[in-house]
């Protein structure tokens, strides 16, 4: 099975004619779901259950249980919010705190992102944003925040998803097939995946699983950004500023694309050798990082994947944008492709 990940949104390249790939726009992004021919009742009933999981996540539906708390900070005990929530809690703790869903201060209260108006906050809004993991509260009954904070699930929500569409296909005996939103998939049997660059749409690295049940999640600092493309939407919360290190973080694991989808977040903001140690420290993960100089760093892909790494020659041209995504996109011609003559081993 074929897969190509766009960094931003997967193309399909699939060629048996025994799988049926169907497309939807859910969770602020491109849902794929491919699966056997005659399943495509499951794929139906798993854009339901995005479709429920949106509900519950979203920050932009003024009908979701989210922007319900972000609004009046008191909402009723919801199953997916509470579980995503606790998550993030975990997450937060085992990434030192850069991965911090109460970043939502910065990148929903000041720069709006993925409103239909953006805005470039002052250093000293950004400096007073109120941020505090600690200030979620929740119980059997309800769910509270404090006063000044505002979630972000951005960081974890897609993966959240895709875990949720593949435990309920794994309960229908479903083994074969690929649940991707934007660059959160998961490969039920092995696959073959393409690596977009993040500025031309030419590949640079062909990777094959090496077993099944193969997690891949990628967050990248040019996929959208306010008013200059230096107000991207990957925030450090220590600093209440950019992440500057890395272009790309893709990670490759055999457990839940949730964690490896905030993995993936906090990385992008870590400073360098902190990112390096951090991941060289998590032995059941494997690692893909573009640098801002165009640098491929790798590593802990042994028992996970084979990479190929392809020919590259091309111009930048401007990267394709997900659907719904009401922020600016920068034509890249002034930036450092991956160089694939020579990655480097961590």
């Amino acid at each position: 099975m074929r897969f190509l990940i766009g960094l931003l949104f997967p193309f399909l390249l699939i060629a048996q004619d025994a799988f049926l790939t169907r497309t939807q726009v859910l969770m602020g992004t491109f849902v794929n779901i491919t699966l056997p021919q005659g399943q495509n009742q499951e794929i139906t009933k798993s854009f339901e259950l995005l479709k429920r999981i949106e509900d519950s996540l979203s920050s932009y539906d003024p009908n979701a249980t989210l922007t319900k708390l972000n609004k009046t900070h008191h909402v009723a005990s919801d199953t997916y919010l509470t579980e995503a929530i606790k998550l993030s809690k975990t997450y937060y703790n085992e990434s030192n705190g850069f991965f911090d869903i109460t970043i939502g201060s910065i990148s929903k209260k000041l720069y709006r992102f993925g409103e239909e108006k953006t805005y470039s906050p002052s250093k000293k809004a950004l400096q007073d944003a109120y941020l505090d993991i600690n200030g979620i509260h929740m119980d059997d009954d309800s769910i509270r925040t404090d006063k000044n904070i505002t979630i972000d699930l951005g960081g974890m929500g897609k993966g959240y998803g895709v875990d949720k569409v593949t435990m309920y296909l794994k309960k229908q005996n479903i083994t074969e097939g690929i649940v991707a939103l934007s660059g959160d998939i998961r490969c039920l049997n092995t696959c073959e995946i393409y690596l977009q660059s993040p500025y031309s749409e030419q590949t640079f690295a062909k990777i094959n699983s090496k077993q099944p049940d193969l997690s891949i999640s990628t967050s990248g600092t040019y996929r959208r950004y306010a008013n200059t493309k230096d107000e991207h939407h990957l925030i450090n919360p220590k600093t209440a500023s950019q992440g500057r290190e890395f272009v790309s973080v893709s990670l490759f694991t055999t457990a839940n694309n949730a964690k490896i989808d905030a993995y993936a977040t906090a990385l992008s903001v870590m400073p360098k050798a902190e990112a390096l140690t951090f991941l060289k420290d998590l032995k059941d993960i494997g690692f893909m990082i573009v640098d801002k100089e165009g640098k491929i760093l790798y590593g802990n892909v042994t028992d996970l994947v084979d990479i190929e790494w392809l020919d590259y020659k091309e111009n930048p041209t401007k990267p394709s944008m997900s659907k719904n995504n009401n922020t600016n996109a920068d034509i890249a011609k002034s930036l450092i492709h991956p160089d694939t003559t020579s990655p480097k081993v961590i």
